[in-house]
């Protein structure tokens, strides 16, 4: 008896508890129902933590999420990364270090020979008997440097010190060039993972809509697939965003001087122009800045240009080198003076003076000139070497005006054209395009047009955004290259 009232227990507790856990469910999702965000305009953290429709992989959040969690970001300007890279830049410690080394082959050249020293002093029978007896003597060497060998030397030292400060001068310079493109690039790179973002945003929108309409009666599931695969795409589009833009933040944490720790994300305060304003920056200047003639630019970068100075110098350097292997035709003179005395006993063997005479002390002065007669060589080799190194040093400063004027025609040329890109883009283009996506989306949500129509209009808008976006990035490096081609910074 008491085992079939547990049965019959049992039985009935049993559809009890499966009850009590249908209603534990079905509170929890209407809970998590009311938790999800309903605004559309959310950041890429409330994205990233948004439950995943059913269409959706599980694990595409998740690692979205990992390298979010995983990564940090700061904020850095313009001007603070001009500072820290000519602070913290290898490559300027190790140029600074060569200058350093060249000032110190100015103290080199300038420097006079020391006198030597000579001293002979000896014992025994060949300084103490007269028959083979050796003086004593002690005396100084002197070498005589000829044709102003040693001004020459000294010209020389400080044009070559010159040109390394015009080396560090280009190198600070080219650096600078590199931060602002970088710079540049990074704020592309963010400028971009934000316009991914906001596409998204409106693909999740027009997914709502499809969801709303299949619901209503008025839609195929498969239009609500479309639109599920539409936001996956944009899902892949944001992983590669992310990794632009971390890729942008490495690099320019490279050029200041950093070493990399960690996976980091640097943020910009420049970048209004992928904003589709056109305030000023101190990344470039605004679109519509008039620009200075082509014709007063040039003169500008033959005067100014780092590189082109640098081997302006270079040549002078080298014709000082060219009057130094001139001037070693003229051999040097060695002067070489002393005393000299004897220290023969006083008393000699018998025979070796006249009567036994005691042999007095003997002492005297001498006096050497010397030098090299150049009859079998001349300097040929160095002077020719020399002058051919000059005469190069010519070619390569024509080439690199012409380099430079090239330079400049071909940045100009891409200045102007992308600016009126940008003006065109931001006054009929995006305007245009924006209307044709929202009439889209508006004529899908009232069933006057299928899902095809809304997402090919809004495909058609993100490519237009894009190609302004490149239009901005070639208006960015091309007043970069303007910038190297002129060898003066820009100044806004």
């Amino acid at each position: 008896m008491l085992a079939s009232k547990l049965v019959s227990a049992a039985y009935l507790l049993v559809p009890t508890m499966f009850a009590i856990v249908l209603i534990s469910c079905a509170s929890f999702h209407c809970a998590l129902a009311q938790s999800q965000p309903q605004n559309q305009s959310q950041s890429q953290s409330q994205y990233l933590s948004q439950p995943q429709s059913q269409s959706q992989p599980q694990g595409a959040s998740t690692t979205a999420l990992s390298s979010a969690a995983a990564q940090t970001e700061r904020t850095i300007s313009l001007r603070a990364s001009f500072d820290q890279a000519s602070l913290n830049s290898k490559e300027v410690a190790t140029q600074k270090a060569a200058l350093a080394a060249s000032e110190t082959g100015i103290a080199i050249a300038s420097a006079v020979l020391n006198p030597r020293f000579n001293l002979q002093y000896g014992w025994g029978p060949a300084f103490r008997i007269i028959v083979a007896g050796n003086p004593q003597q002690f005396g100084w060497q002197q070498e005589l440097q000829t044709a102003g060998k040693r001004s020459k030397q000294i010209d020389l030292a400080r044009a070559n010190y010159q040109v390394s400060a015009m080396q560090l001068a280009a190198l600070l310079f080219d650096l600078h060039n590199r931060v602002r493109r970088a710079y540049a690039e990074l704020a592309a790179a963010e400028a971009y993972e934000a316009l991914i973002e906001k596409q998204r945003e409106i693909a999740e929108e027009l997914r709502l809509v499809s969801d709303k309409r299949f619901d209503a009666g008025k839609g195929a599931k498969s239009e609500v697939y479309q639109a599920e695969l539409l936001v996956l795409q944009f899902d892949t589009q944001r992983n590669q965003a992310q990794l632009r833009l971390q890729q942008a933040s490495a690099a320019l944490s490279q050029l200041l001087g950093e070493s990399p720790q960690k996976i980091e994300t640097i943020d910009v305060d420049d970048n209004g122009l992928f904003k589709l304003n056109a305030e000023k920056t101190d990344l470039v200047p605004p679109p519509d800045q008039p620009l200075p003639e082509l014709a007063v630019l040039l003169p500008t970068a033959y005067q100014q240009r780092p590189d082109l100075r640098s081997a302006i110098q270079q040549k002078y350097a080298d014709r000082k080198a060219l009057t130094l292997a001139k001037a070693q035709v003229i051999p040097d003179v060695f002067v070489d003076s002393g005393f000299q005395f004897t220290t023969f006993r006083k008393y000699q063997p018998f025979g070796l003076t006249v009567n036994n005479a005691p042999v007095p002390f003997q002492s005297g002065a001498y006096l050497n000139v010397s030098a090299t007669l150049p009859i079998f060589y001349q300097q040929q080799g160095e002077i020719d070497q020399a002058r051919q190194t000059w005469l190069q040093d010519q070619d390569q400063i024509e080439q690199l005006k012409w380099q430079v004027a090239t330079d400049l025609v071909v940045a100009y040329e891409k200045l102007q054209v992308a600016r009126a890109n940008i003006v065109k883009n931001q006054t009929e283009v995006i305007p245009a395009a924006a209307k044709v996506a929202k009439l889209a989306r508006r004529a899908y949500q009232v069933g006057k047009s299928d899902i095809s129509t809304a997402i090919l209009a809004q495909q058609q808008y993100q490519q237009v955004l894009s190609t302004y976006f490149d239009t901005v990035v070639s208006y960015q490096n091309a007043w970069a290259d303007m910038e190297k081609a002129c060898g003066v910074p820009i100044k806004l």
